[in-house]
């Protein structure tokens, strides 16, 4: 089947966005194809063309959003740039996709049976902050592990991005990746007490985020 076909992509939209929809609404394990192609508007024969059960529908939701979540990280770091800049807009990029796909996320981040695909989201991550490593020389100075350091700076993307889909999004992509960005660089002290800063984050804007009640 032509995916570039305009009818292919908006069914296969239509059938992922029911099947976004109804896990919202209930546990994953109860939906049926029939409830999908209900919700979706199509007959159930037409899912079969292009799916073949609502596991390779689920999978090729995630992996799209795997995908897209990634995506802004992939292009090596400019040498002439400060790192926190590089990592701002990166982190930037990640929750503009967030946001933009919220619904989505509430069910990666948010359920027992995603695990694995948290696991592999945290993979993903933490293989593009160790390419942004092998690019910048002054990585060769590092006191830890690549592996630890990368693995550490994506469990904090992650947990933020979980927990900011909690609270309903209090702040903007824009403040999200500024905190992210100082706290996977400074740690948590260096970046809420600034005679801790370290020296590799110089050109660091002060912080522009007010504290939400």
């Amino acid at each position: 089947m032509n995916e570039l076909d305009p009818r292919v992509r908006r069914t296969r939209q239509a059938l992922r966005e029911a099947l976004v929809a109804l896990i919202l609404e209930q546990n994953y394990d109860t939906i049926t194809i029939q409830d999908i192609t209900e919700r979706a508007g199509l007959r159930r024969a037409t899912f079969y063309l292009h799916y073949h059960d609502k596991e390779e529908l689920l999978l090729t939701i995630l992996q799209s959003a795997v995908d897209g979540l990634t995506g802004g990280m992939e292009a090596p770091p400019d040498t002439e740039c400060l790192m926190y800049e590089q990592v701002y807009h990166s982190d930037l990029k990640m929750f503009l996709h967030v946001e933009s796909n919220a619904s989505l996320y509430h069910i990666i981040l948010g359920r027992q049976e995603t695990n694995q695909i948290i696991q592999r989201v945290r993979m993903y991550i933490a293989a593009h902050i160790m390419q942004y490593f092998e690019h910048d020389p002054k990585m060769n100075a590092l006191s830890l592990p690549v592996e630890v350091v990368a693995n550490y700076m994506a469990g904090v993307k992650l947990a933020m991005i979980s927990w900011w889909l909690e609270k309903d999004m209090p702040y903007s992509p824009s403040q999200m990746a500024e905190m992210c960005a100082r706290l996977s660089l400074d740690g948590a002290l260096t970046a809420v007490l600034p005679e801790f800063r370290a020296n590799h984050l110089q050109g660091a804007p002060a912080s522009t985020v007010e504290t939400v009640a």
